[in-house]
């Protein structure tokens, strides 16, 4: 009886050790991520718009954020994985007097393109410090077949 109770114990924690183990979803992780992104850390988004496509359907969201230091960056966080034939892209623009400085997800610092199989990027950190800039980021996927823009989001301008 003793040797019973032992291996339905071990059984028992064999399937709760694989339970905890096996990985989520993808729509499960995409769902639960969080906002404003940035390596392993995260920040506060300050605007935020859907990305859609032209029949109207959202596959995402595009989110201009920023950090303590006052550092902003874009974020595209998509519903569902890219398939293979679909990218997915970030750009933020800063503007200071007129002159506009535009950084994508591919930029130095950033993390690359959304790729198949992948749900969201981020573009390099901007300061802005300095109360003349005004930032705004955009947000879209693109047939990597044809190049044309599949869907498309653009937060308003802040400052």
């Amino acid at each position: 009886m003793k040797n019973t109770i032992v291996k339905v114990a071990t059984s028992a924690a064999v399937v709760i050790a694989a339970a905890v183990v096996l990985p989520a979803s993808a729509d499960a992780a995409t769902q639960s991520a969080p906002n404003c992104q940035f390596g392993n850390t995260y920040g506060v988004r300050v605007d935020h718009a859907k990305v859609v496509a032209d029949n109207g359907v959202s596959v995402g969201e595009i989110q201009l954020c920023r950090d303590s230091d006052y550092k902003f960056w874009g974020f595209l966080l998509l519903n569902q994985p890219l398939n293979a034939s679909t990218y997915g892209d970030a750009v933020m623009e800063r503007d200071r007097d007129g002159l506009p400085e535009f950084v994508g997800c591919e930029s130095a610092g950033g993390n690359g393109i959304v790729l198949p199989n992948q749900t969201r990027c981020w573009t390099p950190k901007l300061t802005g410090l300095s109360g003349a800039y005004s930032f705004r980021a955009e947000g879209s996927t693109t047939s990597s077949h044809t190049g044309a823009t599949l869907t498309y989001g653009s937060t308003g301008t802040t400052r």
